[in-house]
């Protein structure tokens, strides 16, 4: 089994590749440092069973990369693996099509086994209880009222709009949605003259008023 994991600490990273032992003799971890080195192998059609990441990581963090996993069309489970547990993050990652989120302060008995119930097809999150695809809540049906031209942010727009809203730069949402900078751009200055605004700060508040952003729990709040 060909496993990619995402760690920006070196150490850590080591030690994980360690516990993945435990898991079967024939795994084989290919460790990244940053998701961005982790985009480039699927632009060389390197193929992975099994991503492990971090979800707190400079530049396009955990939850920037499932999206951007997403939006290259790539369907290979996804296990978060991170020191930040609470609720939010927790179903976050759910939300965004994680296929697991286990917390590194659990014994290695229980990282294990977590991700063996993934390997088999399953969806882990401890912190949650029973949960299933079904508890998900579709992020398209953001209503928006009364916006005076009739219109409202198209799908790839509103992606954009999330992702602007945790606090990613341009090239940053770029890298994730997997358009040029221009590009992105072009749809943050659409997003303004819908939302009647003049910057990104203002443009969040205002999608946050028109209720644009009611079903999507953004990593920057």
């Amino acid at each position: 089994m060909e496993i990619l994991l995402v760690e920006d600490h070196r150490l850590v990273a080591d030690a994980m590749q360690v516990m993945l032992k435990q898991v079967g003799s024939d795994i084989n971890v290919t460790a990244c440092y940053s998701t961005q080195h982790a985009f480039s192998l699927f632009e060389e059609n390197s193929h992975f069973d099994l991503i492990l990441t971090d979800l707190l990581m400079p530049g396009i963090d955990g939850i920037g990369f499932l999206v951007g996993l997403r939006n290259r069309g790539v369907r290979i489970p996804v296990v978060i693996v991170s020191g930040v547990s609470d609720l939010r993050a927790v179903r976050n990652a759910f939300d965004n099509g994680a296929a697991g989120f286990i917390s590194k302060s659990l014994p290695c008995v229980e990282l294990v086994n977590g991700l063996k119930r993934v390997m088999a097809g399953q969806r882990y999150f401890p912190d949650l209880g029973t949960i299933d695809d079904q508890t998900h809540v579709a992020r398209t049906g953001a209503r928006f009222p009364n916006s005076g031209t009739g219109r409202r942010p198209g799908e790839k727009q509103l992606q954009v709009l999330r992702l602007m809203a945790d606090g990613n730069s341009n090239k940053q949402i770029s890298q994730i949605v997997g358009i040029s900078e221009a590009t992105v751009k072009y749809h943050t200055s659409q997003l303004f003259k819908l939302l009647s605004v003049k910057n990104r700060t203002s443009c969040v508040r205002e999608a946050q008023n028109r209720g644009l952003l009611e079903n999507y729990q953004s990593a920057a709040l």
